[in-house]
């Protein structure tokens, strides 16, 4: 798989623009790519060209662009290090929406993949550690607005409780908060937690997924499964398992 420094930022700017349009439609087209990315269709021509000779397109004249198996996962990176920094800067550092956006896509062009899985997992240890969960992001966050206090650390920390062992089934306790398998058509919500295996949380969080993300249940399979939803302009469709391990707090 081409990493993305094998890439400019033009050409990976159009490759996640095309796997999100494949995500949302059945067929690609040059105008829905121009419509997206906000260029003239001749600059969509020449970018395609070169991502073909790439081999991670595939496009006939007048007809659909699809992705290569290649492209399709060089793609799927290029929106797990977006996703990831936005969480960074959003969750984390606590920036509004539209700052971590904008800035995140300024700075992911550089980001490598091993950098990407690392910063996945800090993350992940920030909001699942019992140490760590909303009570030390809390704490975090106000450092931003206030200068460094001038107390004794050893006895500040001393004097906090960390959090539940089990943050997750803490905070379902003592909310409203519910599973995204249990909404109707119709209902949105604010994803709080994601639970169940590592490799599924990933996945879900590199789909939008992430905790403070709001979603729209959209419908429902006849028998309830799958379960199509709407996540950051996205439309994604998850098997009823998968929904049963978010959390979220109905709106």
């Amino acid at each position: 798989m081409p990493v993305a420094d094998e890439l400019t930022e033009s050409l990976e700017d159009y490759l996640e623009a095309i796997y999100r349009l494949q995500r949302e439609n059945d067929t690609v087209r040059v105008k829905e790519i121009a419509d997206f990315v906000g260029v003239k269709m001749p600059s969509v021509s020449s970018a395609l060209r070169a991502l073909m000779d790439r081999d991670l397109v595939d496009h006939e004249r007048y007809g659909e662009v699809t992705l290569t198996e290649q492209g399709q996962q060089t793609a799927e990176f290029l929106c797990r290090r977006h996703f990831a920094l936005t969480a960074l800067l959003r969750d984390i550092l606590g920036l509004d929406e539209e700052q971590a956006e904008r800035e995140a896509c300024g700075i992911e062009h550089a980001l490598s993949a091993e950098t990407l899985r690392r910063l996945l997992m800090l993350i992940d240890f920030i909001e699942r550690c019992p140490r760590g969960g909303e009570v030390w992001l809390e704490h975090m966050l106000e450092r931003w607005e206030n200068p460094p206090c001038e107390q004794d650390c050893a006895a500040c920390i001393a004097s906090i409780h960390p959090p539940s062992m089990n943050p997750f089934a803490a905070r379902t306790e003592t909310s409203n908060a519910t599973t995204l398998d249990r909404l109707e058509p119709g209902q949105r919500g604010k994803v709080l937690r994601l639970s169940g295996q590592p490799q599924i949380r990933r996945r879900l969080m590199d789909m939008g997924l992430t905790p403070g993300a709001e979603i729209e249940v959209e419908r429902l399979a006849p028998l309830g499964d799958p379960i199509e939803i709407e996540v950051r302009g996205y439309h994604l469709s998850l098997r009823k398992r998968e929904a049963a391990g978010i959390a979220v707090e109905p709106q």
